[in-house]
């Protein structure tokens, strides 16, 4: 930016834009934020207000544009959601005590991942901030929620970093991602990136300064000795994206970053891996069509009664646990709330009264709370305790430890605020009239002070009226003008002789007299005196709070857990889940099964469930077969989401589940062009077959639903069973249970050639009049009748189309019964040992 301004406030302004180059400058000019030059260009467009022009002197004028203050969210709400990031400069001083130039700096930076505004975040899900470290083999991610303290790292040595990045971000979905300057130029790196997720990528200037000195950034800041307590000795890029991170939250928070007390470090052996094909296959936070909630396992499974709750809801479904001991305890949780009716609904009633308690320690964090929140913050602090309270008679172990979490000291905190503040206070914490009498003497004594005078004023308005004659007299009070009494013009000749004019109007006049000025001192000055000492109050208070920032996180945080159990046992009591079982055989047993989804949309009673077993000896591999709409998708889908419930702690749709604990779940289905990264069906089905091929273990569950229909038939049929095969024998001892639907019937004969580890099921369907009717029962054996004509009748393709569909067919079917059309099935021995060969031909696609 040139030096181009004359005027002290341009200059002023220009300054302090030098400084944030890479944000919109929302520079407060009184009642208003101002924006100037290019900034008030983009403003204006993205927000549609009407952009205007400011004098330059000689050198003509310069585009600006405006919001008014007290409306600043909504304008900042649209900003953040079109990737900008906004530097609040606020006057630093009040204008009307001040000679020349007020100052004023950025109090704040406002970015897509460090919200901390309730109107603008969801309040039923994260939003995340990451920074990320990839060099060669070594990928670290930081990650961090400013609006509720959530800080934690991950560091992974693997052969495809790129891959890891991209299903990691797919389970955060933040909004906002960090990268070193260099990594923000790499194209892959940040095609991977958007691929992934929806947030904004900026590069970091001062990203070398934080890595720099990492270790003793993140070791001054948390206050402890060294890192060993965190787990991150020896993870040098964990360290350093942390370190990072921090500076940047650190940076826009303008080092009010009290809230973030803890740091955790994550590996992969703790929660179940989902990569994102898997998790927009299977629905779990948004459907595939609409990209809407409505319709998703979430939408099913959240009956969350508080917002850390619906939050922590979403952690567990994209986290599910590996520890079977973990599962089980939150299994018993579940089970002890489903046989105790009291203790539902006392928790229920407990649980509707508290607030978000996370968000608003960090707005005391950041000083963008008000007295009414912090009697919030006690009103749930009350009830949290009342939880631990309620908790002491339950007999399971998890319970007993949430209840150990919330610490009974949380009752001097209550008491401090409950002694200091009034009940029902404003909001603003810079106007006073909140602090209770008794906290304070010399505001004690202010009070009985201005009380003297107020009821003078009060009083003098009769007075005059008595003493002037004058009845329309009035004595009124503005902020520009103070205390006055108003006089008519025609009843100007009746104004007492000491009355002194103050200001003049079209219809009256304003005076006022010695008394009343010295009344109006004294109330001024007193008032400006009590503000002070209640801010000064208020922040002392906002400091007590965080120094027990920490026990409150751990009070949340067991109350967000107790949510997510309670809504389980709601959802088990509602459907008519069970309680699965958990061995370690390696098996999956489901008897009657449902889709916890497909089975709300329908009729109570209507949906037909299923049974299945899958194990590593006979049951490996099922081949289901049977026409589309018959269910085949509903039925493998319905045996991964079960899987996941188990593993978040819930119960699951089935009147009987014995389950082995699953460490990946992959789930491949019909692909749609992803044009954005110039990919076409047939590569993202073959770039997510090999991602499964390369990555599934013994302990995996794969559903294939319709690999190979991307290309011509017998190239599909040589690729699909060419990945069973694969699935089924390799030489790394990777061979998953899986469930594999299809319309290629010919792979029924892997029966046949692997009867101990293949079994073929198919969707019944019954015949009537030439017309298939779909039972989506799943039973034994191969169907031999794909049906797709009648399928496309039943979809309203024009009769013409379908009646010569079905005249080409029976010709086909002919010409393959004279022996002139391949009998692929007769060839499949032969092809089999060539098949083999080709599976170590694939290419994996990166």
């Amino acid at each position: 930016m040139n030096d181009q301004f004359s005027t002290p406030m341009m200059k002023q302004y220009q300054d302090i834009k030098k400084r944030y180059p890479d944000c919109l400058l929302f520079f407060r000019l009184g009642d208003f934020y101002e924006m100037f030059l290019e900034d008030a260009k983009k403003a204006s467009s993205v927000l549609d207000i009407t952009l205007t022009s400011r004098s330059r002197g000689k050198d003509g004028r310069i585009p600006m544009c405006g919001v008014p203050y007290h409306a600043v969210d909504s304008y900042l709400a649209k900003l953040v959601r079109n990737g900008f990031k906004i530097a609040i400069c606020e006057q630093l001083e009040d204008p009307s005590k001040v000679k020349g130039l007020v100052k004023r700096d950025v109090v704040r930076v406002i970015t897509p991942g460090t919200i901390l505004d309730e109107h603008i975040l969801d309040k039923n899900k994260n939003n995340y901030v990451c920074s990320i470290e990839v060099k060669g083999v070594f990928l670290a991610i930081a990650c961090a929620d400013i609006s509720t303290g959530d800080f934690f790292v991950s560091q992974w040595e693997t052969a495809s970093p790129f891959e890891s990045l991209k299903n990691e971000l797919a389970r955060l979905n933040p909004s906002e991602v960090l990268l070193h300057k260099e990594n923000y130029e790499n194209s892959e790196l940040l095609k991977t990136i958007r691929e992934a997720c929806d947030g904004s990528i900026f590069p970091f200037s001062d990203w070398e300064l934080f890595v720099n000195r990492a270790q003793e950034h993140l070791i001054n800041h948390f206050k402890v000795g060294s890192l060993l307590g965190f787990g991150l000795e020896g993870k040098e890029y964990a360290v350093r994206a942390a370190s990072v991170l921090l500076g940047y939250l650190k940076y826009t928070q303008k080092d009010k970053v009290y809230q973030i007390r803890e740091l955790k470090l994550l590996g992969g052996h703790e929660f179940m891996s989902l990569d994102k094909a898997t998790i927009v296959n299977l629905e779990l936070s948004s459907t595939i069509r609409d990209r809407e909630k409505r319709g998703t396992l979430l939408e099913v499974i959240d009956g969350s009664l508080t917002s850390m709750g619906g939050r922590k809801l979403r952690e567990l479904m994209f986290k599910p646990l590996l520890n079977k001991k973990h599962i089980i305890d939150r299994h018993a949780c579940v089970e002890e709330l489903v046989k105790k009716a009291y203790l539902r609904a006392k928790l229920k009633d407990l649980l509707s009264q508290v607030g978000d308690v996370e968000r608003i320690i960090a707005r005391v964090s950041a000083l963008l709370c008000g007295p009414a929140d912090l009697i919030f913050l006690k009103a749930s602090l009350v009830k949290i305790l009342e939880v631990k309270e309620l908790l002491k008679d339950c007999k399971s172990n998890l319970f007993k430890h949430l209840q150990k979490e919330i610490d009974a000291n949380l009752a001097t905190l209550i008491e401090k605020i409950e002694s200091t503040l009034l009940e029902e206070p404003p909001f603003d914490s810079k106007s006073g009239g909140f602090v209770k009498s008794g906290v304070n003497v010399k505001l004690d004594t202010l009070r009985t002070k201005i009380k003297g005078s107020k009821e003078f004023i009060a009083s003098l308005e009769a007075k005059e009226k008595a003493r002037s004659g004058i009845n329309s007299l009035k004595v009124r009070f503005n902020k520009v003008f103070g205390y006055y009494i108003e006089v008519s013009k025609t009843n100007a000749e009746h104004v007492p002789s000491d009355y002194l004019r103050k200001q003049t109007l079209v219809n009256g006049e304003r005076f006022i007299t010695e008394e009343l000025k010295k009344h109006e001192e004294i109330i001024l000055s007193a008032q400006e005196q009590m503000e002070e000492i209640e801010y000064t109050i208020f922040k002392s208070l906002c400091g007590g709070i965080l120094e027990k920032c920490l026990v409150i996180k751990k009070a949340s945080s067991a109350v967000a857990l107790l949510d997510c159990l309670l809504s389980f046992a709601k959802l088990a009591i509602s459907f008519d889940y069970v309680r699965p079982s958990i061995q370690n055989k390696g098996s999956i047993t489901i008897i009657n099964g449902r889709h916890p989804m497909v089975e709300r949309l329908l009729p109570t009673g209507d949906f037909v469930p299923n049974t299945v077993t899958l194990d590593l000896h006979t049951n490996q591999m099922l081949i289901l077969t049977g026409p589309n709409m018959s269910g085949k998708s509903v039925f493998v889908r319905q045996i991964a989401l079960i899987c996941l419930l188990n593993q978040m702690g819930s119960f699951v749709p089935a009147s009987k589940a014995s389950l082995c604990i699953v460490d990946k779940i992959f789930v491949r289905s019909g692909a749609s062009d992803v044009i954005s990264s110039g990919l076409s069906t047939f590569m993202v089905e073959m770039v997510e077959t090999a991602n499964i091929l390369n990555n599934a273990t013994k302990n995996s569950l794969v559903i294939m639903d319709e690999v190979g229909r991307g290309t011509s038939t017998y190239d599909g049929i040589s690729i699909a069973w060419a990945v069973c095969e694969y699935l089924l024998e390799n030489d790394w001892g990777k061979t998953p249970k899986t469930l594999f639907a299809t319309h290629y019937h010919e792979l029924q004969k892997l029966e046949e050639l692997l009867p101990r580890k293949v079994k073929n099921f198919q969707v019944a369907v019954k015949e009537i009049d030439g017309s298939p009717v779909f039972i989506h029962r799943v039973v034994r054996g191969g169907a031999s009748h794909s049906y797709g004509i009648a399928v496309a009748s039943l979809a309203g393709v024009p009769k013409e189309v379908t009646s010569r569909a079905l005249h080409i067919l029976n010709e086909l079917e002919a010409v393959k019964a004279q022996g002139s059309f391949v009998d692929f099935s007769k060839e499949l021995d032969t092809l089999n040992v060539k098949l083999k060969e080709l599976k170590k031909k694939i290419v994996v696609v990166k």
